[in-house]
């Protein structure tokens, strides 16, 4: 059995999260479990070599078959989906359970190996500005397009990924009291956030 469990953080709900830099390094030594849903395995942020496919609604009935002293990393989005999965396993008696804390979005934003469809292009942050301000306009968005190019401009027209993210969370305020559809607006953030975790600036692109 590996020493991976005492590295990581506690949680008040039994598990422990683990930073993905410290997950990477014990390399086949670790048992991931990724609880996305099939198509998310498959999508832009991919997955991680050799995980297990078990969809959070499935991990009560699949965790049956799993010895209680297993060392377990749960894996998905954001760290949210997993976390409660990881909960889960504690409550059903497992006392060696780990959560990838931030899950693939934290995974690919540290440049760590990902499995992804062949045909996934490769990104650059004005790619996902680009996207962003066309998805506001599709949308019909009550939240001003210049918004983004000014909030933009505030950091020379070149943000890091961090002012990115920061963009991001202020226009999801914004859009919470100004937007028609609040659903869809989550999911252009959502999705904006997604290609931002596997983007490239462009002073790297080849």
């Amino acid at each position: 059995m590996s020493a991976l469990y005492e590295k990581g953080t506690p949680h008040v709900e039994g598990y422990r999260d683990m930073d993905v830099s410290t997950v990477a390094g014990v390399g086949n030594g670790v048992r991931l479990v990724d609880v996305r849903e099939p198509s998310e395995l498959e999508g832009l942020l991919g997955h991680i070599a050799g995980v297990e496919r078990v969809p959070l609604g499935t991990v009560e009935e699949a965790c049956g078959r799993w010895p209680r002293d297993a060392e377990l990393v749960m894996v998905c989005r954001s760290g949210a989906r997993s976390g409660r999965a990881a909960a889960q396993l504690v409550r059903k008696g497992f006392h060696r359970v780990m959560n990838l804390r931030g899950g693939m979005l934290a995974w690919n934003e540290a440049g760590l190996p990902v499995v992804r469809p062949a045909s996934a292009s490769p990104l650059l942050m004005t790619d996902v500005f680009d996207t962003l301000l066309a998805r506001m306009r599709e949308l019909g968005s009550a939240v001003p397009t210049t918004t983004p190019q000014v909030l933009l401009q505030a950091h020379g027209g070149a943000p890091t990924r961090e002012q990115f993210l920061r963009m991001l969370e202020l226009l999801q305020a914004a859009g919470q009291v100004a937007v028609k559809d609040p659903g869809a607006w989550e999911q252009v953030l959502r999705g904006c956030r997604d290609m931002l975790a596997v983007a490239r600036p462009e002073s790297s692109a080849t």
